[in-house]
């Protein structure tokens, strides 16, 4: 049922002192470098050197722009961590690939619009994308650069060194250090590009080059890429199937669930992890069987067939593209499913399963409705309420999630937030400021937007927990409540199921947790994020950042991390768009303002606002909101976490 696969990574042995010199004061040759090894890539015949003991972690199956990245395993105190990339971007604009930054389909795009999103050097794809980190991009003509030359091949290239303090964009006393290599050969481009603290940057600078010379486009010992049996079943396309074949890298494994409908693709971790992932695969098909299909009937059947990323630990994670501050993120445009593996030993315990279980509603939920999500506080709230599911005897039974019941309880005891009315000199538009302590009244939490969930993220998701869970767990147990409120999770989505299917079926999302736009404000980097952070929050909360903000956060005890959401998380939150072309990220999901010029859509569309409005007045017709706030939080402070 496993399938291993890997890239070729052959270990440089370690030199004398006197043979080290003589190896790096020639450098004639592709020679061995002591501390070094070389990589080959299986799909494009390139390598080149690589340090021994970085790791290196997959790119996302289908990313025809990022083809290797590395980390250093071995955090030194230093943000941002050391990675290395391997960009190659095609320069023949009928050769080039039809995938954008963080594999946006340009296929979807109308002709006339897609030239604005395509990468078009290996420049674009690195430094001129650090602008979501919330920098200037650099003017490639004002950087520091020096022209280079592979060893073997002769290939003139050119080397750029670049340094940006981090301070003014996300209060850090951080500097951060970017150098790039990019060597072009037969209309292919290639680029090397390395980010890391400023302090770890300058003593990286001699390795990096003698990494940059080592480049060689074509290497007569690179292996092919490995067919995966386990794969051959799947009801998957040949190119996605070949997708996964060539992203899976050298401690990854597959297996495939046992209906099929998931394929699980997971850091072994010295094999260590084979319990987990079957078990992974075992129970999201029973939890889907069991819980989202009854509660959730889908508008049609859903055939569609997710990946589960499941990384080795929260560096693996984060390296792979999980916003800082998250536990995991639902990618709706590469239809993966990450988190990582937060078992302390190696049975798979309750933070790490809590997560999928998030995470998993998700995915299910914006299949099952029609390719969009629903508001966050049900589609957060839901996937929190599963997350405290616990799977005894065969059968899963709901209980409290603990990493919400504190937070939220403590927000109540708190108060209503205090918020403020602004209004737009120009427009006369008016919108509330709120102040980040107490709780969020109802009356404004389910009309929240994404990126006003997530702005105050800790206790939004809490929230949502708690309104989700005292509806289906509390109100049923009450004749009258039930009378009066326990109508409302049905009545919204099925009223949003049935205004999708009026048009069949609304705007896709891009990446991100929930992902609804083809991206958020914030704009993304994988699939995911959020903003990045020096350290992790102590307690779960969901941050949210640039790309696609991610599920429930870190495990932990309580802690709150702010920030807007970003494109690819979650509408932001895990995103919904690598360059954050979308609306705010989830809800209104539009096409982006860098493509206002697309047609209208027919007369009979429904755009996902309409529908989702629609959905939250049906749901709330006749009800006393001030009424159920009160016994939601009377209710809640009595509930035992």
């Amino acid at each position: 049922m496993f399938a291993t696969a890997g890239r070729s990574g052959a270990r440089t042995r370690r030199l004398p002192l006197l043979a080290l010199c003589l190896a790096v004061s020639t450098l004639l040759a592709p020679c061995c470098l002591a501390g070094f090894k070389t990589q080959r890539d299986p799909v494009h015949k390139f390598s080149l050197k690589v340090f021994a003991d970085w790791k290196e972690v997959p790119t996302e199956a289908g990313d025809e722009i990022e083809v290797m990245k590395f980390y250093e395993p071995v955090s030194r105190g230093d943000y941002p961590s050391p990675e290395l990339r391997v960009v190659r971007v095609v320069k023949d604009g009928a050769q080039a690939p039809v995938t954008g930054p963080g594999g946006i389909d340009l296929s979807q795009i109308p002709e006339e619009f897609r030239d604005q999103f395509r990468v078009k050097s290996a420049w674009d794809a690195t430094m001129g994308r650090l602008s979501q980190m919330g920098l200037e991009a650099p003017d490639p003509e004002k950087v520091e650069h020096q022209d280079i030359t592979t060893a073997r091949e002769k290939v003139r290239g050119r080397l750029w060194i670049h340094t940006a303090s981090l301070g003014a964009t996300l209060g850090l006393d951080a500097v951060l250090y970017a150098t790039l290599a990019v060597f072009e050969k037969d209309g292919v481009e290639y680029g090397i590009f390395l980010t890391c603290s400023e302090r770890r940057g300058k003593k990286f600078a001699p390795d990096f080059k003698s990494i940059a010379r080592s480049f060689t486009f074509f290497d007569e010992h690179a292996q092919e890429v490995e067919e995966l049996d386990v794969l051959k079943d799947v009801s998957i396309s040949p190119k996605r199937k070949a997708a996964i074949e060539a992203s899976i890298v050298k401690g990854w494994a597959v297996i495939v669930s046992p209906k099929r409908n998931y394929i699980v693709i997971y850091n072994t971790k010295n094999n260590k992890n084979h319990l987990l992932a079957k078990e992974i695969a075992e129970r999201i098909e029973c939890l889907r069987q069991q819980v989202y299909e009854v509660q959730f009937p889908p508008l049609q059947p859903v055939e569609a067939v997710s990946i589960v990323r499941v990384c080795g630990d929260r560096t693996d994670y984060h390296s792979y593209g999980g916003p800082m501050g998250s536990a995991g993120y639902w990618n709706s445009g590469t239809e993966e499913l990450v988190f990582y593996d937060a078992s302390p030993a190696k049975k798979p315990d309750d933070d790490t399963l809590a997560v999928l279980y998030h995470e998993a509603f998700h995915q299910y939920i914006y299949y099952g409705v029609g390719n969009v999500a629903p508001h966050s506080w049900f589609n957060e709230g839901h996937g929190d309420y599963y997350s405290g599911a616990k799977y005894q005897r065969g059968k899963f039974q709901i209980g409290t999630f603990r990493w919400r019941i504190g937070v939220v309880k403590a927000a109540m005891r708190e108060g209503p937030r205090p918020c403020r009315i602004e209004v737009d000199a120009a427009t006369q538009a008016e919108r509330k400021v709120w102040e980040a302590k107490g709780y969020t009244p109802l009356k404004d939490l389910i009309t929240f937007s994404q990126q006003e969930y997530y702005s105050y993220p800790s206790v939004s998701y809490a929230q949502g927990w708690s309104l989700v869970y005292f509806l289906r767990e509390i109100v049923p147990k009450n004749k009258e409540w039930n009378r009066k409120w326990g109508h409302i999770l049905d009545a919204y989505f099925d009223t949003l199921k049935a205004e999708v299917g009026k048009s069949g079926e609304l705007i896709p999302g891009g990446r991100g947790d929930e992902g609804e736009g083809e991206g958020g404000e914030g704009g993304g980097a994988d699939g995911g994020g959020e903003e990045p952070r020096p350290e992790e929050p102590a307690e779960p909360v969901e941050p949210a950042g640039p790309a696609e903000p991610a599920g429930p956060t870190e495990p932990g005890d309580g802690g709150e991390t702010g920030g807007a959401p970003g494109g690819e998380q979650e509408g932001g939150e895990e995103g919904e768009g690598e360059d954050g072309e979308g609306e705010e990220g989830g809800e209104d999901g539009g096409a982006g303002e860098g493509v206002s010029d697309i047609p209208p859509p027919p007369p009979d569309y429904i755009s996902p606002q309409e529908a989702l409005q629609k959905a939250l007045e049906e749901a709330f017709k006749g009800v006393d909101i001030a009424e159920l706030e009160k016994a939601w939080i009377e209710s809640i402070l009595k509930v035992a976490g």
